[in-house]
């Protein structure tokens, strides 16, 4: 699920982690390795878990509170806790935030919705990240860790946790290979052959929605769906299609499959009509509510009009107090690619990325682009002063001096009226991974 996601919606780093452009040495972390003691993290909800049972199963779930597929998948995660809480642990890891609060009142919020045990790990540099997703060479979330005796047995992405195999885990038959076969989206593969390879576009329609006869919006169904009227050319069929699914099963998966099939089809007044609307009822600050903002700033712009696209971008830039929705806005023109430059939508840029860097000012990544960008417009006093703002926020938080070295380093240059190249910032990015 995770990577047909991703691929179609073509987000990358930008909806997921903002680590997920770095760069990673070769794991020494994975299927096998032994674990004995859980790392240092502060639990949210449930008993804690410090040491790894050998009698018991473990599911840990790796989860962000800005990450979509990651709240999509909690759901899913929270059956399985109904089902098999009382013969599997079941964590909901939250990492590579800085907030425990944030943290905290989300998961009560969702209540019973999220019943299973909830741990905080903390930023980049915590020691669940070094000691799992760093060492294992993993930069994207959501992220599972099954273990087993000890040892971690499967690493998958929680959508790929079917009922079945948790059962072989519990029986102890399991393997990777029968596990990987039960995988939901695994009875789609047929399908797939039949669009992709045999071009047999009917006979896929077909067999496709006697599939989806009782769960007719299912995820991964409605992306299939939106693939083959792709193929066959049937705009028409797929707006309205993908417009029924969206007033009666509306996932983030088919709010974000909606708006795009508006967005391809140029139907600007629908697409403004139906992200306001959601934006008024959802005035959140989460993947959802950004998702919809940017495309209604899509809809703003595609009707020529910068000015309001500006000022939705600024609207949206003064409410967020997310850092990942805001880096979001900052490469705006990524994803949303813009005609000619416009000043103003610049600025708005510009703004949301400085603001998404004071919330997260371990985001090297875009602490260079920001400076990169100000130098370039001839503004090097503003790139000065970003970077030591960034510097004297790093040396309040305990455990950043590598990254604090490597600001200090780029301050010097800037002082030389020297702008490092983009292949001294990509040595640095390796070095802040190491």
């Amino acid at each position: 699920m995770k990577k047909i996601r991703n691929i179609l919606m073509g987000l990358s780093v930008l909806c997921t982690s903002a680590f997920a452009q770095k760069e990673t040495l070769k794991p020494s972390f994975g299927m096998g390795s032994e674990v004995s003691e859980y790392p240092k993290v502060q639990w949210i909800q449930g008993d804690p878990v410090t040491r790894f049972d050998k009698d018991k199963i473990y599911i840990v779930e790796c989860w962000a509170t800005w990450c979509g597929p990651c709240k999509a998948a909690i759901p899913h995660v929270n059956q399985l806790q109904k089902k098999f809480g009382n013969k599997v642990v079941i964590i909901g890891q939250n990492i590579w935030e800085t907030n425990p609060k944030k943290v905290a009142d989300f998961v009560k919020q969702e209540g019973d919705g999220m019943s299973y045990r909830i741990a905080y790990g903390g930023g980049q540099e915590s020691d669940f990240s070094l000691k799992f997703m760093k060492a294992a060479g993993l930069n994207g979330i959501p992220q599972t860790f099954v273990i087993q005796d000890n040892k971690v047995v499967w690493m998958p992405n929680p959508e790929q946790l079917s009922e079945e195999a948790i059962q072989l885990l519990i029986d102890r038959k399991f393997n990777v290979e029968t596990a990987k076969n039960l995988d939901p989206a695994k009875k789609y593969d047929g399908i797939r052959k039949l669009i992709f390879e045999d071009k047999a576009y009917d006979r896929a329609m077909v067999v496709l929605d006697s599939m989806l006869e009782k769960n007719p919006f299912e995820d991964t169904g409605v992306m299939t769906k939106w693939i083959l009227y792709s193929k066959m050319g049937r705009p028409a069929d797929a707006v309205s299609y993908l417009k029924k699914a969206y007033d009666q099963h509306p996932t983030s998966t088919v709010k974000y499959l909606y708006y795009k099939v508006l967005q391809d089809n140029k139907q600007w007044d629908v697409l403004e009509k139906a992200t306001d609307a959601y934006l008024k009822e959802n005035p959140g600050d989460d993947a959802d509510a950004a998702e919809a903002m940017i495309a209604r700033y899509a809809a703003i712009y595609g009707q020529g009009n910068l000015i309001g696209a500006a000022a939705l971008l600024n609207k949206f830039t003064a409410s967020s107090k997310n850092p990942q929705t805001l880096m979001r806005i900052a490469f705006i023109d990524q994803i949303v690619p813009a005609a000619k430059p416009d000043a103003a939508i610049a600025a708005a840029m510009f703004k949301a990325g400085e603001k998404s860097l004071t919330l997260d000012p371990v985001n090297l990544m875009l602490s260079g682009e920001l400076v990169k960008r100000s130098w370039r417009n001839n503004d090097k006093e503003k790139a000065k002063n970003l970077t030591e703002k960034t510097i004297s926020e790093l040396k309040k938080n305990v455990g950043q001096q590598k990254l604090v070295s490597i600001l200090e380093q780029l301050l010097a240059s800037l002082k030389k009226d020297e702008l490092p190249s983009d292949q001294q910032f990509k040595l640095w990015k390796i070095e802040s991974n190491k």
